[in-house]
């Protein structure tokens, strides 16, 4: 994936700790930063999720909370604290994704392919201010790979597992 390759701990390193802070919302020292086991928002407590098709087998509706730094999971329950959580999506089946904007910056969510192009108009509204919520319903197909913030593509993304 050419234009969210780039990891956001690479991004933030190479910008430097001014940088950090510019783009990932968050002050921390540039080690932290650069700790690739630590997540850099602080509400997120991990950066791993359980991907196992069966947790995800119930799950029709999805609730990420919106921060410059990354998304971070709220709902279903094992993907809350979780930043940038990998989502699980059985082919055919209709979801909604729900995210809310927690820092006042501009969020939006978008479902991209392979190729890094949106997927029809799969995009939710832009959330602009704190507490703002947009829905995003959808049926699951083998196009998609990434959901992004189309306003802080290289740091606010996770990927889309399809089963």
């Amino acid at each position: 994936m050419a234009a969210v390759g780039t990891t956001r701990r690479r991004l933030l390193s190479t910008l430097g700790t001014a940088g950090a802070v510019l783009v990932a919302g968050c002050v921390g020292s540039e080690e932290e930063s650069e700790n690739d086991d630590e997540p850099i928002v602080e509400e997120a407590e991990t950066l791993e999720n359980d991907t196992d098709p069966d947790a995800w087998r119930d799950v029709a509706e999805i609730r990420l909370d919106a921060y410059v730094g990354g998304w971070v999971g709220v709902d279903p329950p094992h993907i809350d604290r979780v930043e940038n959580p990998t989502l699980v999506l059985f082919e055919g089946r209709s979801y909604e994704i729900t995210v809310e904007n927690r820092d006042n910056v501009k969020h939006n969510l978008a479902i991209w392919d392979a190729g890094d192009e949106r997927i029809e108009e799969y995009a939710t509204g832009v959330v602009a201010e704190v507490g703002s919520v947009e829905t995003l319903a959808f049926t699951a197909t083998d196009e998609m790979a990434t959901y992004i913030c189309e306003h802080q593509p290289r740091i606010q993304l996770g990927e889309l597992e399809i089963v």
